[in-house]
């Protein structure tokens, strides 16, 4: 702010004239702390504002870095071509944060967050709720760093990542944003599934900052068809693991031995592929596994129990987290009604007459796997193109 009051924001100010307020030593001030604030600039510097040292504005942690000051212009300026009220940097005192870019559309409210920095999971969420309670979504765009391709519909995934899936105002349809400042790109990743701890599917599209449209961030994609072919893959190379006493499948394995069962030998239906937002941190293959053993293996035609039974066994065996497995549960019960092994009726579900193939063997389970997810996956494409 000037002495004056009135908001100033450097980049829409020729380097004469910011060259002039710092040769007057101009005043000007913090909006959130009211502290003096001087400006920074020179060659390779974009010019900003910087606290003095050691104030006690909780704006001023960490600073700002060229990387992150470059991409914050750029995409304020690509939102602001957009029929849309468009603010930088505003401050919500009542949550004391700062939005990087404010948008409102209608009654709509978004802040977008341009974080090139790691953060924690528990700064992400204060922040992410603290817009929830003003009735604000927020959107957060990753810089490009982040990005790490392994192959040609697979990323690399960590805690940090996994976060910003989990805070997707979309619950049905989860995406990830990065932006490359230095190359003015926007990469979106649609379609999220795990497929190993550190291993997300994904279906990534690349636009130049100037050919993408405001629209195009919420737009749903069509899953690729070599999904069905990687998922295929994973089920194999799951199948086939070979681990040493220790490791989440080798207790698996220790666990369906002393009930009567193969993980080799497992149904198909044991590896249905859950949507990232649906998933906990336990891997899927493990937790359907648990309820075709505990339940779905028990169950003869016409058997009917209710759905919160269901996710009454689940939580039994993980007592000790505080996993939450409803969103995973419902969209698995729909995946196997979809599939025709069960009915799901109000709150309950009801087995029908189709068979549950638990194979005789490694080979029978390896075929049996082409079989169901070549039907599968047709099923599920033509449904969504349907949609």
């Amino acid at each position: 702010m000037s002495k004056a009051g009135e908001s100033v924001f450097l980049f829409r100010h020729s380097q004469e004239q910011i060259a002039g307020w710092k040769q007057n030593k101009d005043l000007f001030y913090c909006p959130a702390c009211k502290e003096r604030v001087i400006i920074r600039s020179g060659d390779r510097v974009i010019p900003h504002f910087a606290h003095l040292p050691h104030t006690e504005c909780f704006l001023s942690a960490g600073g700002e870095g060229a990387y992150h000051e470059r991409g914050k212009l750029q995409l304020f300026k690509w939102l602001s071509h957009f029929n849309m009220q468009t603010e930088l940097e505003v401050y919500f005192p009542e949550i004391l944060q700062r939005a990087d870019i404010f948008i409102r559309i209608g009654q709509k409210k978004l802040a977008i967050e341009f974080q090139c920095a790691r953060i924690s999971q528990e700064e992400i969420f204060r922040r992410t709720q603290g817009y929830k309670s003003l009735g604000i979504d927020s959107i957060w765009i990753l810089g490009a760093k982040y990005l790490k391709q392994k192959g040609p519909y697979t990323f690399q995934t960590n805690h940090f990542l996994d976060t910003f899936i989990c805070s997707s105002p979309r619950k049905d349809y989860p995406q990830l944003f990065f932006y490359d400042p230095f190359l003015s790109e926007m990469a979106i990743l649609h379609h999220l599934y795990p497929l190993q701890a550190s291993k997300v599917f994904a279906k990534q599209l690349v636009y130049p900052l100037s050919k993408l449209h405001f629209k195009h961030l919420f737009q749903k994609e069509k899953v690729p068809s070599s999904f069905s072919e990687i998922w295929l893959k994973e089920v194999h190379r799951l199948r086939n693991k070979v681990e040493g006493s220790y490791g989440t499948i080798y207790k698996l394995r220790r666990w369906l031995y002393q009930k009567g069962y193969l993980f080799q030998h497992l149904p198909s239906i044991c590896f249905l592929p859950i949507p990232y937002q649906a998933a906990v941190s336990i891997p899927f293959y493990k937790w359907q596994t648990e309820l075709y053993v505990s339940c779905l293996a028990n169950l003869k035609t016409g058997d009917r129990i209710d759905i919160a039974q269901l996710k009454k066994m689940l939580d039994s065996f993980y007592s000790k987290s505080t996993m939450d497995f409803s969103a995973g549960l419902d969209i698995y019960l729909l995946l196997l009604h979809q599939s025709g092994y069960i009915e799901i009726q109000s709150t309950s579900i009801l087995r029908t007459n189709q068979e549950i193939i638990y194979y005789p063997s490694q080979e029978q389970a390896f075929l049996g796997d082409q079989s169901f997810f070549n039907q599968f996956f047709t099923v599920k494409k033509a449904k969504y193109e349907h949609e």
